[in-house]
């Protein structure tokens, strides 16, 4: 039976277009030695969330159909609505001593990256609506979590118990790549670009700006966009993405160019600290020294009401992660910009050569 079933979108739509806010589903995960309970002095309870927009509904946990040869993380199948989800056992995977099963378990139905999954946690507790301004960056230290956190919030609205305490937002498109056995060749293009090994495009005339906070999705991209030629330039949030984008417009100004001439395409998730793809995509659009830069939104929210709230502000839309479909888009709009690019010098000398006739 469901508690919680995603409502329509409209609202949600409006929320995320021009606030810089989101609604999360707070969730939390409990660890304690075996035998005792969380009055132990050593009991855990990890504070997690997850964006509203990748959540279909919550259940009570059920039933599941095992399913060989799997990830150990993966519990089975889950049938709903004539629909077979794959269920994972998220404390287990983040390395939690108690991840057993229990009754009193819910499941998180989630939807992106074109996929279905369900997440096992230990309770759902409520939904909170918060500033992308209020996330900070995640901090190296972070303990059994290692790399899956993309944002962290100070708590300030609860039980007095709560209060300052830290709710973690975790990678899931990361959590589900690597149960899926995707990163290795990431993980290699990392280190081979650390270690120099990666021959990058220096050519300013195809390059492409990657604004997004996880380090997975950034990787993903630069690795498919080098492999096709275009040369990389990373931000880790609309924030520094902005930034970044500020710098090249000075540099773009003292050599007497354009921005379109240092950077053509711009690739930006919706999810990230501080600014998110949305406020991001208006700034630029605002900006009239920006606004010709074309922006593809790279986002893992799939379905229909997502793609209209992000196609409403950006000139594409394309699910993470579809390397064949981002390359596609990327092309596509590259090359209509130089198209425009070069029908404009084209007008420009024509108009040269008119008043040199009428001079004459």
């Amino acid at each position: 039976m469901a508690i919680y079933i995603a409502k329509s979108k409209k609202e949600e739509r409006m929320l995320q277009i021009g606030s810089n806010k989101f609604e999360l589903v707070d969730f939390r995960l409990k660890d304690f030695p075996a035998g005792a309970d969380m009055s132990h002095p050593a009991a855990y309870e990890g504070i997690y969330g997850i964006n509203i927009a990748k959540v279909r509904e919550i259940n009570k946990i059920s039933q599941f159909t095992k399913m060989p040869n799997t990830h150990e993380c993966i519990e089975g199948l889950l049938e709903l609505r004539e629909e077979a989800i794959p269920i994972v056992n998220l404390a287990k995977y983040l390395g939690y001593e108690n991840h057993a099963l229990r009754s009193t378990d819910n499941i998180i139905i989630c939807e992106f990256n074109g996929l279905v999954t369900g997440f096992v946690v230990h309770q759902a507790m409520r939904i909170r609506r918060i500033s992308w301004e209020a996330i900070l960056p995640p901090t190296r230290l972070i303990g059994r979590e290692g790399g899956c956190v993309t944002g962290m919030h100070k708590l300030v609205k609860g039980p007095d118990n709560e209060k300052d305490l830290m709710l973690l937002i975790l990678d899931f498109e990361k959590i589900v790549a690597e149960i899926n056995g995707e990163t290795y060749a990431l993980n290699k293009f990392s280190e081979d670009k650390q270690n120099n090994r990666v021959q990058g495009n220096t050519d300013e005339t195809r390059t492409v700006l990657v604004v997004d906070d996880s380090a997975t999705a950034r990787t993903q991209v630069e690795l498919f966009l080098t492999q096709h030629g275009y040369r990389v330039i990373t931000a880790t949030d609309g924030e520094e993405g902005l930034f970044t984008l500020q710098a090249l417009l000075e540099q773009a100004k003292n050599d007497d160019k354009d921005i379109t001439d240092l950077v053509q395409v711009v690739v930006s998730d919706v999810e990230m600290p501080r600014m998110d793809g949305h406020a991001f995509t208006q700034a630029i659009k605002k900006d009239p020294n920006l606004s010709a830069l074309p922006i593809i939104m790279h986002t893992s929210l799939s379905g229909r009401a997502n793609q209209d709230a992000v196609k409403s502000l950006a000139d594409e839309y394309v699910v993470k992660f579809n390397g064949d479909a981002l390359i596609a888009t990327v092309n596509r709009i590259w090359k209509k910009l130089m198209d425009k690019k070069e029908a404009n010098r084209t007008n420009e000398l024509n108009e040269s050569d008119d008043d040199t006739d009428m001079a004459s």
